[in-house]
This record gives structure tokens, C-alpha cells and sequence, in this order.
């Protein structure tokens, strides 16, 4: 399933460079255009097709769709991709019969629709954004129905099709491309006007406690086998190993936007209660575990290319001090109903330069750590938060309006490098050379909710 999930995440006609699904570049001679798609103007379509240069055949369907004297043919893969299947798990339950039982249970209230989810579900997927998609096919029925549909027919007919049975009108943004019968839709940017009709979404999770303080030692620590030093494992490839595990990483389609004319309101509710040990004493146990640090550049298995800066699902975060204060604040502003996405980027000024003081705290050894938030918005606003390590420093959080950004990791680096050179200070004027939009946020004394609002009000 790996292979096809690639397959899956490619956009048509475009193409795509170091090996990076996740961004895309389209080809000349295209438009992006909305299209309201009606149940009365829809049709199926099918030609033979030979995949260039083998003598490879298949079948391509697609749909015609009409709007005003303009025709569209829409590919099948398209409206699974943006509709029917937008995140992995959807996809894999999409081949899958009668599986959601297995995942989570439903219960319907007046107003609210509450999931009660297994152990099998990832606890990833509930992040709001995967919520919204989940919960939107669920609570309509024609939509449920036709995904349900596909597994029965794929797996007695051996291919993926079905009708547009599709009751709603449905309204996509697309990037289409001129041809000789109309326009081609080469890849869906957004779907838009989906309606939720719930007006809350709550849901339980056996991974999600409330954590409660206790001032009891830790009962164990746990470190890596290959770095006993309490620094960050260095990113190791290696050719030998395979890229693929039984965890995954959340993948953006390319950007694909999902927009509600309302939004639930999100409220998750836990099943027991953790104590949260605050210190060591000479009973703590110290586990070791296998470094995740390693990154596959094998031909099979798993990722080809190993990323300078890497993403990680602001879930799987963990960060102790300062920066743990900042991942505090992400996690309540991940909670907000108006975000979709939070993605996190860490590492150690050291990456940037070897020479300079400011890379390493007062104590000449410790390295200084940075944290990236990406914050994506439903409204489609999107923002950069940069934290570095303060110490004894009064550096703000630097908040880069990111919706026109391009080349992120480069800016990222280039305005490292400025506080680097600076010994900790934002060089205001040279952020304005780098022509971007900004603005810093003071750290105060204030609670993380009155942080993260303050934060939400700066990005909408």
C-alpha cells in the first residue's frame, strides 16, 4: 500500500524535484478555476490508455462535468484524492469493507456527533483537520454511501470506479489545463462549502489522559542506545536499511485545502488520569531504546530523501524547558476550531554555524535549540512561528505571514544566520531585505491560552 499511497499523492501532469511529494510544480498553460459540480450535469467516462513508452494498457475513467457552455473532464483518482479519500486512513479503510466499526463507534445527540475511538485508530487522526474530513463523510449519507460502495466493487471487480451518485452540489477550486473537447482538471487545490451538521464533535481516544502533577521521582527515563549524552541523535542515512515501518509520518496533500461554511466545535474528553512526575532521584530506571534518527535512502522500502529541515506532527513533539513552554502554547492553539494544521520543525542553531558564541548557551557546551511551528489556517492564512532558546536573552517569537512564501527552507536558514551574527537579536532591517511579513511577540507572564489567542489573532 505504500506504493500506491505515492501513486495517490501525485498530482497529474506535474512534476516534482528531490524526490519531495509533498510540493509540486504544474505545467504551463493553466487556469485556477472554481467549479460547482451538480449530480444533473455529471457523467462517466472511459478510454483505453498505454502508459508511455511499455506496452502497458489500462482503463482511465473520469467524469465529465458541465458547467455553463464549458465542459471539464475530471479524473476518478482526483475526486478519491479531494472527496472520498483525503488523508491515509481514509484511503486504506476506502478498500476495506465494513471496516469502521473496527476504528470507532458513533453515537448521534441532538447537535453533536460523539466518536468513541480503539486502539487501532491513530491517535494522529485526531487532530482537528482529520476530525473535519472524517466526521463530514460520516454525516453525509451520499458521501458515505459511494465510499462505502467502492471496497464491494473493488473487490469483485477488481478495479477502482463507481457512479456519481453524489446527492450535493459539490464546489471545487481545481487547476485545470485547455484541451481540444474542453479543460482537463490536473489536480483539485480545495473543496469548498462542505457542511458539517453537527455543531459540536466530541471524542474519546484510549492514548488521551488528563495529566495531573505529582511530586513523586520519574519511575524511568528513557534514552537512545547510541547517544548517552542527553543532546539531539545526529540524522544518520543509511543505505542498508528500509524506510518503511508500521508508524508513519502525516502527509499533506499537496496543500489541499478543506473549507466548512461552519465549524464544530472540538472537544476531546480523556479516559483516565496520568501523573506527571516532575524529577529523578537514584530510584529512576533508565530505559534505552532504538534511535529514530535514522532515514532510509534505499531504492525500496521507504523515503528516498532525507530533508535538511524535517516536519514532525506537533503529536509526537517532546521538548522539556523553554521550548516545551512554546509547544505547550501550539497544542492549545492546535485546539482552536479556526486551525487545521500544525507542523513542527527542531533542531540546534549548530546546523548553521560552528564559530559563533550565540550557538551554544552560557555554559559553552549546551547547544541552542530552535523550534518552527507552521500554523495553517481553514481561512487559508498560514504563519511561521520561530522560537529559539532565550536563556538570559529577551529574543521574541518571530512570526512570518507565510502564505506567499516560497523556498521556506532557505528563508528559514538565511534568517538564522541573521540571529546568529547578531548574537540574538532580530535584525529588523535585514528581515525587511529578505521581503517578508513579520512581527515579534513578546514573551510575557500570561497563561498559555491568553499566549495562544493572542497568537491566533495575530495569523486570522
Amino acid at each position: 500500500m505504500s506504493n500506491q499511497l505515492d501513486v495517490y499523492t501525485l498530482a497529474i501532469q506535474h512534476y516534482y524535484v528531490d524526490g519531495d511529494i509533498t510540493k509540486s510544480i504544474p505545467p504551463t498553460g493553466i487556469n485556477e478555476i472554481d467549479i460547482t459540480i451538480s449530480p444533473n450535469n455529471v457523467s462517466a467516462y472511459e478510454r483505453d490508455w498505454q502508459v508511455q513508452g511499455t506496452n502497458d494498457k489500462d482503463i482511465s475513467r473520469s467524469f465529465i462535468v458541465k458547467q455553463g457552455n464549458r465542459s471539464y473532464t475530471l479524473p476518478l483518482i482526483e475526486v478519491v484524492r479531494s472527496i472520498l479519500a483525503p488523508n491515509r486512513f481514509l484511503l486504506y479503510r476506502l478498500f476495506e469493507m465494513n471496516s469502521f466499526p473496527q476504528y470507532f463507534i458513533e453515537n448521534y445527540y441532538p447537535n453533536k456527533i460523539h466518536l468513541d475511538f480503539s486502539s487501532l485508530y491513530n491517535i494522529k487522526y485526531t487532530k482537528t483537520a482529520f476530525l473535519y474530513q472524517l466526521v463530514w463523510l460520516l454525516t453525509n449519507r451520499d458521501l458515505r454511501s459511494v465510499f462505502e460502495n467502492v471496497a464491494y466493487t473493488f473487490n469483485n471487480k477488481g478495479s477502482l470506479q463507481f457512479e456519481w451518485s453524489f446527492t450535493q452540489l459539490i464546489t471545487i477550486r481545481a487547476i485545470v489545463k485547455p484541451n481540444a473537447s474542453g479543460s482537463t482538471v490536473l489536480r483539485v487545490v480545495s473543496v469548498k462549502n462542505k457542511q458539517i451538521p453537527y455543531k459540536e464533535i466530541t471524542y474519546e481516544h484510549p492514548k488521551i489522559a488528563q495529566s495531573t502533577k505529582a511530586n513523586e521521582p520519574k519511575k524511568y527515563i528513557l534514552q537512545t542506545k547510541n547517544n548517552l549524552t542527553g543532546q539531539p541523535d545526529a540524522m544518520i542515512l543509511d543505505e542498508e536499511i528500509e524506510g518503511a515501518t508500521d508508524d508513519f509520518d502525516v502527509i499533506e496533500m499537496d496543500n489541499q485545502m478543506h473549507e466548512y461554511i461552519t465549524i464544530p466545535k472540538v472537544t476531546k474528553i480523556p479516559r483516565r488520569t496520568n501523573k506527571k512526575r516532575e524529577f529523578e532521584d537514584e530510584n529512576t530506571k533508565k530505559r534505552f531504546i532504538n534511535s529514530d534518527s535514522n532515514r532510509s535512502t534505499a531504492d525500496v522500502g521507504g523515503n528516498q530523501v532525507t530533508k535538511g529541515l524535517e516536519q514532525q506532527s506537533l503529536i509526537d513533539v517532546q521538548i522539556d524547558g523553554e521550548l516545551g513552554e512554546f509547544i505547550k502554547v501550539m497544542r492549545v492553539l492546535q485546539d482552536f476550531p479556526e486551525v487545521q494544521s500544525i507542523n513542527i520543525i527542531q533542531g540546534s542553531l549548530k546546523e548553521f554555524s560552528d564559530t559563533k558564541r550565540f550557538v551554544y548557551l552560557s555554559d559553552g557546551v549546551t547547544e541552542r535549540k530552535y523550534v518552527i511551528a507552521e500554523v495553517r489556517l481553514f481561512s487559508g492564512n498560514e504563519a511561521s512561528l520561530i522560537e529559539v532558546e532565550r536563556e538570559d536573552k529577551a529574543l521574541s517569537t518571530l512570526i512570518l505571514f507565510a502564505n506567499n512564501l516560497r523556498c521556506r527552507d532557505i528563508l528559514y536558514r538565511n534568517i538564522f544566520n541573521i540571529v546568529i551574527s547578531r548574537n540574538g537579536n532580530w535584525n529588523k532591517e535585514q528581515l525587511h531585505i529578505e521581503k517578508v511579513n513579520f512581527v515579534t511577540l513578546r514573551h510575557g507572564k500570561k497563561h498559555i491560552e491568553h499566549r495562544a489567542k493572542k497568537i491566533l489573532e495575530i495569523v486570522y
